[in-house]
């Protein structure tokens, strides 16, 4: 006769010390699920309109350091800008992420990063400086949300996903540069947060004009939808909390 598994005379619910936070973080995350429940066929946002109180503008790497390497970045600015004005004007969130670097950050480059080792060693993007600083050009506004990343995605070394958690955000719209690099990596990491994702092709720019059209074209289709930013009006305005006023119905 053989013996009962070991893993059958387990108690059937194990006393770890760190049971009860486990617990009330599993209910926190149930209460903020990504994916609204109203997310259905022949619902608003199924159908193409955006909710502004559960989208954020997501600009990144808007900053000189990027900026004054790109040919026609005041274009890139302009349009940026135009999409942050209709987004005020429907109530919706506002959030910049910049690359920069502080002393430590440097340290924890490794010297197989492609894409950073180079700037850890030449010291590049250094925090503080307003080489780093967001772009005088763009309209900002003490109550946007800013945060600074040390690599490529804007969700990657940041708190981006859970301060957009905390602010119901379930829509992101992303713009800035560059569309091979930032771009697309955080297209690819948001989705897998599974969040719905909205790109900006005239909010987005890269060195190298094939390969923006490229992954604009096919490659971020797969993930994201791709829109310009005279599109968001009518889709902010086509929201059934929206009354068309400049505010949203109710308030």
């Amino acid at each position: 006769m053989h013996n009962s598994p070991v893993w059958r005379n387990w108690p059937r619910r194990m006393h770890f010390p760190q049971w009860p936070l486990a617990q009330n973080r599993l209910a926190w995350i149930r209460g903020h699920q990504r994916v609204p429940k109203e997310f259905r066929v022949g619902s608003a946002e199924a159908n193409g309109a955006i909710e502004p109180k559960q989208c954020a503008l997501v600009a990144i790497d808007l900053e000189p350091e990027v900026t004054g390497t790109l040919d026609h970045s005041d274009s890139l600015i302009f349009s940026v800008n135009s999409a942050i004005g209709t987004f005020r004007r429907h109530g919706g969130h506002i959030c910049f992420v910049r690359t920069a670097f502080d002393d430590l950050d440097y340290r924890f480059v490794p010297s197989t990063s492609r894409e950073f080792s180079e700037v850890a060693r030449e010291r590049r993007f250094q925090n503080g400086a307003l080489a780093t600083g967001l772009h005088p050009g763009l309209a900002t506004d003490p109550e946007d949300t800013v945060v600074r990343k040390t690599r490529l995605s804007a969700f990657s070394t940041t708190d981006l996903d859970e301060r957009l958690t905390n602010l119901g955000i379930t829509t992101l719209i992303l713009a800035g540069a560059h569309t091979s690099g930032a771009i697309l990596s955080t297209v690819r990491e948001a989705a897998d947060r599974d969040y719905r994702v909205l790109v900006l092709s005239d909010g987005v720019l890269d060195h190298d004009r094939d390969l923006h059209h490229l992954i604009l074209d096919r490659i971020l289709p797969s993930q994201a939808e791709i829109v310009t930013a005279s599109d968001l009006h009518s889709r902010l305005a086509s929201s059934p909390l929206y009354n068309g006023t400049g505010s949203r119905s109710g308030n």
